[in-house]
């Protein structure tokens, strides 16, 4: 509730500094503008102060720096700005032994030093964000986990009932999950679960010893994982349930080895010497799921709560968070969106607004970055001869028929999404019917690996005949998997073909007008009201951004047609 001489016109700026910084600007209840840094920079998770997106959010609110109220950090405790090449350093070195470095990962394991850590950047931040224009008192920085528990809970409660709230991710400030209550608007944690025993940090390590980039290129080994045969994974599986299990009757994990999960790399690779990579995937997602599986039902029993929210890293694993959702004991299962630590400004804001005794609604849509105007896509274009642009009277009409012709067009229209799924307003469209156009897609762009699924779009009032729902649980953001009806065949390009489920974006009513009219009019010229969804980008670069970005990927690649604001672009 709002205190009588409470104002309701602060403003807060939101700011996460690490990898895969971002910020964003809240007032009057919710989130209005939210951008990433990567989008803006151009360097693929960006790590370090989110310096342009700052400007950006500030210029897309037309809010000056002495309008904000506080400055909100998101985490009291993060390394400094990193080169791009950074997290494969680091893991490296974690793999090496030696004096040095175990001296060093003696030290920081003492609460002191991680405090003093703690204090030292945090004064470092606020003088930055002092150079930046803001007051030094209007400094505030917010715990990791409460800030992922924020998003999920005030990001998607609606209503005041009783919520589980779960965390869970390679771990902040000390931790790497926890348990909250949420009712009538206030949190209350209780359990929290240590970072040396990091179920993300195991996801993490794994991805680099197979040779992929650690935090960035899990989701590869999720895709990989229902290639093997069940029982080759199921003994990789107990490997790892050897390192981590649930600590007796408690919502804790506990490791049984004797280094924390950041540093099993040598004993993982010694206990899975000349393991074929599929069967090592499959079985770290086998453990994944049984591990996220456990504990949610003990959560649930031990709480009496069926209705579950989460957020952190580890549930960007949309594979584990459809098994969650089917738990008997689950009533509802929902995850904040792009719910890694970008999304860390959302639970900062929202916690410094409940501080104050502002309101905070519900987050009713993604699209929270710039639009692309008639004038913005006329200057890209101003230098451009060779290409056909032209403004059709319904573009919606115009697009569905090239999708329905079997063209591909990608889609920069509208205010850009956030997060590390395309929702429509920065994609690639394409008609999912003949499987052949993921070849198509993957030599015009993607170049995605060979196992990789594409996504579809549905509206969620025709989900039903693509998707088993049976909870009818919302997924309008991509954060869950559904196996897919015998429809299948009609939407086989955007199912993954070893397990037959798929990550579909359902789309709710009213959630994003011109992109529900394509998928409306594609479905009344075919009869199939689905879609092939995958984000606009070159292989390795961040999601589209500005009309130059969008110009350039057009040219530098194979694609021919892009909606591009009001205008339709194409090429020969």
């Amino acid at each position: 509730m709002t205190s009588p001489n409470q104002s309701l016109s602060s403003v807060y700026l939101g700011i996460f500094d690490g990898h895969n910084a971002a910020a964003g600007l809240f007032r009057e209840g919710c989130m209005q503008a939210f951008v990433q840094e990567e989008r803006l920079t151009r360097i693929k998770n960006h790590f370090g102060p989110p310096e342009l997106a700052v400007e950006e959010v500030l210029r897309l609110t037309g809010v000056e720096r002495e309008e904000v109220t506080r400055v909100c950090f998101a985490s009291r405790y993060l390394s400094p700005p990193r080169d791009p090449g950074y997290m494969k350093w680091n893991f490296d070195e974690r793999h090496r032994d030696g004096v040095v470095l175990g001296a060093k990962r003696w030290i920081s394991s003492f609460a002191s030093y991680r405090e003093y850590r703690a204090r030292e950047r945090m004064q470092q931040r606020t003088k930055l964000a002092s150079s930046w224009g803001f007051r030094e008192d209007s400094v505030s920085f917010c715990d990791h986990h409460e800030g992922h528990a924020a998003t999920a809970y005030y990001g998607l409660r609606r209503d005041d009932d009783p919520y589980l709230v779960l965390t869970l991710d390679g771990g902040g400030d000390g931790l790497s999950g926890s348990v909250w209550l949420g009712r009538g608007g206030q949190l209350r944690r209780i359990e929290s679960i240590a970072q040396e025993d990091s179920l993300g940090e195991l996801y993490a390590v794994t991805t680099h010893l197979l040779g992929f980039t650690p935090l960035e290129h899990e989701f590869k080994l999720m895709g990989m994982a229902p290639y093997a045969a069940p029982e080759y994974g199921s003994e990789v599986a107990k490997v790892y349930a050897g390192y981590l299990q649930l600590e007796g009757e408690s919502l804790r994990f506990h490791r049984s080895v004797t280094e924390p999960t950041s540093l099993v790399g040598p004993r993982l690779q010694s206990d899975l010497a000349r393991v074929r990579f599929d069967n090592v995937c499959a079985g770290l997602q086998q453990f994944s799921e049984d591990m996220l599986q456990a504990w949610v039902r003990r959560c649930v029993l031990k709480t009496g709560v069926p209705r579950v929210l989460a957020a952190g890293g580890v549930f960007m694993n949309v594979k584990a968070n459809k098994v969650v959702s089917e738990l008997q004991e689950v009533e509802l299962f929902e995850v904040f969106p792009s719910c890694g630590d970008e999304s860390l400004p959302f639970g900062a804001c929202y916690l410094a607004a409940t501080e104050a005794g502002e309101p905070v609604e519900r987050l009713e849509h993604a699209y929270l970055g710039g639009d692309l105007h008639r004038d913005d896509c006329h200057r890209a274009l101003s230098e451009r001869s060779d290409l056909r642009v032209e403004e059709p009277e319904n573009m919606a009409d115009r697009v569905a028929q090239l999708l329905a012709d079997g063209k591909v067009v990608a889609r920069a229209a509208g205010n850009m999404e956030f997060g590390a799924r395309a929702l429509g307003n920065r994609s690639i469209l394409a008609d999912p019917l003949n499987q052949d156009v993921v070849r198509v897609i993957n030599r015009m762009i993607k170049k995605r690996d060979f196992w990789m699924p594409f996504a579809p779009v549905v509206m969620r009032k025709n989900s039903s005949e693509y998707f088993l729902n049976p909870k009818n649980m919302p997924s309008p953001y991509m954060m869950n998997t559904f196996d897919s009806t015998d429809r299948r065949g009609e939407f086989m390009a955007a199912v993954h073909n070893a397990d037959l489920t798929a990550r579909p974006q359902l789309l709710e009513k009213g959630q994003n007008l011109g992109y529900e009219a394509i998928l409306e009019r594609f479905g009344e010229r075919t009869g199939r009201h689905v879609l092939l969804n995958t984000s606009f980008n070159l292989h390795g670069y961040p999601i589209v951004c500005r009309a130059e970005d969008a110009l350039h990927v057009l040219v530098e690649s194979g694609l021919r047609y892009m909606i591009f604001g009001p205008l339709l672009v194409s090429k020969e």
